[in-house]
C-alpha cells in the first residue's frame, strides 16, 4: 500500500508515519510512505493511481490541502483522501470533494487504526490480481483494470483499461477459474469474459464496452445478460451511496 503524508510540520509527519508502520506490522501488510512538506511538492510528483491513501493537512503555506485535493480530483477519483487538521470548519468542503475521512488534530493512534482498518477492507476487494507471463516478462494486473478476457487459439487475449492487450500462454479455463468467482466478471458467451464495470450496453448480439470495443455475445441470452449487468450496476450504485452516506456521517460527527 503506497501512502503519502502531506504536512508542513515535520513532527506531525514523523508521528503519523510511526503509527502507520506500527499498524502495518500488526496487520501483516507492507506499506511505503512518502513525505511531502507542502501541497505543491505533492502535486509536482503526483500521478493518478500513485497512492492508495493521501493523508493531508489543510492549513499549509502557499497552497492549502483543499486546493491540492481539488487538483487531485480533476485527474484521480480513486485515491483515498484523508484530512488531518486543527479545525472542523472544512468538513462540508471535504465531503464535497469526496474525502474518505476528516480527522481533527491531535490525532490518536486509535483513530488511525480505525480508518486503516476500513481502508484495508476496501482495498482488499480492489486489489485482487491476475498474474501471468507474456513475452518473457511477468505481469500483474488488478482485477479492476481488466476489461475483457477472450479465448485466443489455445491461450487467452487479455485487455486492460489502459488500452493494452496481452496474449499469455494461459488456458482460458485457468483465467475463468480466477475471474468468474468475482462478481464483476460475466461470461457473455463461450470463451469471452467481460468486466461489468466497463459494459456500456447490449444490442443485437453485441456487448459494447466503454473503450469502444464491441464483442459478440450470446444472442439468445442477450436479455438475461443485460438484466444481470443492470442488477450489478444497481447494486454497485446502491452500495456506493450507502458508503458515502456512512462516510459523510463520520465526517460530520
Amino acid at each position: 500500500m503506497n501512502i503519502a503524508i502531506v504536512d508542513d510540520k515535520q513532527e506531525d509527519i514523523a508521528a503519523l508515519e510511526a503509527v502507520l508502520h506500527h499498524y502495518a506490522a500488526a496487520a501483516g501488510i507492507t506499506i511505503s510512505v512518502r513525505r511531502f512538506s507542502g501541497a505543491a511538492e505533492l502535486l509536482e510528483d503526483y500521478r493518478p493511481f500513485m497512492y492508495t491513501v493521501v493523508f493531508m493537512d489543510i492549513y499549509m503555506d502557499k497552497m492549502t490541502g483543499m486546493e491540492a485535493a481539488e487538483a487531485i480530483r480533476k485527474e484521480d477519483s480513486d485515491t483515498l483522501l484523508i484530512f488531518l487538521t486543527t479545525s472542523g470548519e472544512h468538513r462540508a468542503e471535504a465531503f464535497r470533494i469526496h474525502a474518505y475521512d476528516y480527522i481533527e488534530k491531535p490525532v490518536s493512534e486509535a483513530q488511525i487504526y480505525r480508518v486503516m482498518d476500513d481502508i484495508l477492507k476496501k482495498t482488499t476487494i480492489m486489489q485482487k490480481i491476475l498474474s501471468f507471463t507474456f513475452n518473457r516478462d511477468r505481469y500483474i494486473l488488478s482485477f479492476s483494470d481488466i476489461t475483457a478476457v477472450v479465448s485466443h487459439l489455445h491461450n487467452v487475449e487479455i485487455s486492460d483499461r489502459f488500452g493494452n492487450t496481452y496474449t499469455p500462454r494461459m488456458p482460458f479455463s485457468s483465467a475463468a477459474d480466477e475471474l468468474l468467482p468475482d462478481r464483476r466478471f460475466l461470461l457473455i458467451t463461450r470463451g469471452v469474459i467481460v468486466n461489468m464495470d466497463y459494459i456500456q450496453g447490449f444490442e443485437k448480439g453485441v456487448c459494447s464496452l466503454s473503450d469502444g470495443t464491441r464483442i459478440p455475445c450470446s444472442l439468445h441470452r442477450e436479455k438475461e445478460l443485460e438484466n444481470i449487468w443492470q442488477n450489478y450496476i444497481f447494486a454497485s450504485i446502491r452500495g456506493e451511496a450507502l458508503d458515502k452516506m456512512n462516510r459523510a456521517q463520520d465526517i460530520i460527527k
